[in-house]
């Protein structure tokens, strides 16, 4: 199949729309139709279908999507290790990191990256921890740094530790719980807490923790953001369990009260992934030990 041809099946795929698609390509709607029905004839499948206004991959359309991401990741290592052989100094790495990682650790350490290395390009996606899982399996990225137990990680996986978080219970100054000296696993699951969304590393080591304690968690709100949890806490909606790093400043100036949990001490793990079977670009292995050794320098 013509790559040319793939990459625009990428991009429908991305968008799910065929004008937004060939807007981005700077191509005419026709042509950008043309492609698709070409790829179908010589596939002799049907690969997209439309939902309303929405594109839609076929079973076969996820096949070859799968298939044309590990060719597009393969031509980007072949450019990386080429381009290494010039000069150690240039090409892109992509990764991801949880919010926690993202937000709190990453940027001081990629800003001295950067100064170091200001010709290597980084593309940085914060995503939760299962969406990370997921594109590191599927190609798309080179690395990610995830929170939780990476026990229970797809095969073909390499796992190193990176730094270890802590969670911690919070409520505004007004909530009746911030004059408590503690509070019961068994009071957490009763539509007290405002949580992050299912796949996200801290939510699932909370689930875990309440389950062992013979509690079943059910949020008072769900949301996909950390600073929004923050913001409904503050304005007294709700309690939240976050990461420590994330509720610094307004524990100092007071917007939060921490308060202590009963027999339930969380400490999440960052960890750094990649597929085992994935060759690295120079650039992406100069990060890779950068990463590392400034992290040892920051938490020592």
């Amino acid at each position: 199949m013509n790559l040319q041809n793939l990459r625009v099946f990428l991009k429908v795929a991305e968008l799910e729309h065929i004008t937004r698609a060939s807007e981005e390509l700077h191509l005419t709607q026709p042509a950008v139709t043309k492609i698709m029905q070409s790829l179908e004839h010589e596939a002799k499948l049907d690969l997209i279908e439309r939902q309303g206004r929405r594109i839609v991959l076929t079973y076969a359309g996820h096949i070859l999507q799968t298939y044309a991401r590990q060719m597009f990741a393969l031509e980007r290592e072949m450019d990386d290790a080429l381009a290494a052989l010039r000069d150690v100094k240039r090409g892109e790495i992509k990764l991801a990191a949880n919010t926690i990682a993202g937000v709190y650790l990453l940027p001081t350490i990629v800003a001295r990256f950067r100064a170091l290395y200001p010709e290597i390009g980084l593309k940085i996606s914060i995503l939760n921890s299962q969406d990370i899982i997921e594109h590191i399996v599927d190609w798309t990225l080179d690395f990610g740094i995830v929170e939780g137990d990476v026990a229970h990680l797809p095969e073909g996986l390499n796992v190193r530790f990176f730094t270890r978080d802590t969670l911690v219970l919070v409520v505004a100054p007004s909530h009746p719980w911030s004059g408590a000296d503690t509070v019961r696993p068994i009071e957490l699951g009763a539509e007290e807490l405002v949580i992050r969304e299912r796949g996200s590393g801290i939510r699932d080591m909370l689930e875990r923790h309440l389950l062992k304690r013979g509690v079943a968690l059910r949020p008072l709100l769900t949301l996909t953001d950390n600073e929004a949890i923050k913001q409904m806490v503050i304005n007294g909606v709700g309690a939240a369990i976050v990461s420590s790093l994330s509720v610094k400043s307004e524990l100092a100036n007071g917007d939060l009260v921490q308060v202590a949990l009963t027999d339930m001490d969380i400490h999440p793990e960052l960890s750094f992934i990649q597929r085992s079977d994935k060759q690295l670009s120079r650039a992406a292995q100069v990060f890779f030990t950068f990463l590392f050794s400034a992290n040892e320098l920051t938490f020592r």
